[in-house]
């Protein structure tokens, strides 16, 4: 090292490499990039989605919230897969809602329309979770002067929910269940027990006439 005018000058190109490293890492505070955010705000936040059904009664029936991938939000008696629903707070006491099958967030208009949408939408999608004393909750536009309620056949309309907690058991397919959804039935005597294999295009020479 040598000294000029009270400086310090360092010679070796090593310690001079090691000190101009030690100088960006205590004193550098820029951000070089930033990632992308993602639009979906169930991913946005640190705690986990809860997995619930909303469910909701009266002094003649009970339904559960459900969303078709349709976009359709009505009530079944029945548990099922359109009706077991992500809820996710994205602020203090709002939460986005969205159907953990059909993947739609659940969504009001300004003239109180529930809908499924595909694309989430702050105005529509958030909804604000209100608890009451007897373990019921109140949930409301966060945009629009109106709360979350379900239209029954009979009584009076269901407006206070339970998100009840998904259980492990098979959900039951309701209303939505398909001849798709059905278990093939097991031909044990068989050569294809789970019926595989496609025979429209097999010959058969009995057949040839």
């Amino acid at each position: 090292m040598m000294k000029a005018g009270g400086i310090t000058l360092v010679q070796s190109p090593l310690l001079r490499w090691c000190l101009l490293l030690a100088f960006i890492l205590i004193f550098s505070r820029t951000v070089l990039a930033s990632p992308l955010r993602d639009t979906n705000p169930l991913l946005q936040f640190s705690d986990q989605v809860r997995l619930r059904y909303l469910y909701a009664d009266n002094e003649h029936t009970h339904l559960h919230l459900q969303i078709s991938p349709e976009g359709k939000v009505s009530g079944t008696r029945e548990k099922n897969v359109y009706s077991l629903l992500e809820i996710k707070a994205v602020k203090p006491s709002i939460l986005v809602i969205r159907g953990t099958h059909s993947t739609m967030y659940l969504c009001m208009n300004s003239k109180h329309h529930l809908y499924g949408s595909a694309v989430y939408n702050e105005n529509d999608c958030n909804f604000r979770e209100v608890p009451l004393h007897d373990g019921y909750n109140l949930y409301f536009s966060e945009k629009h002067p109106a709360h979350l309620k379900l239209t029954p056949v009979r009584g009076r309309q269901l407006e206070r929910f339970i998100p009840l907690e998904a259980s492990s058991e098979s959900t039951y397919m309701g209303d939505y269940s398909s001849e798709h959804f059905q278990r093939p039935k097991l031909d044990i005597g068989s050569e294809d027990p789970l019926g595989m294999i496609d025979t429209s295009n097999i010959f058969s020479p009995s057949s040839d006439s």
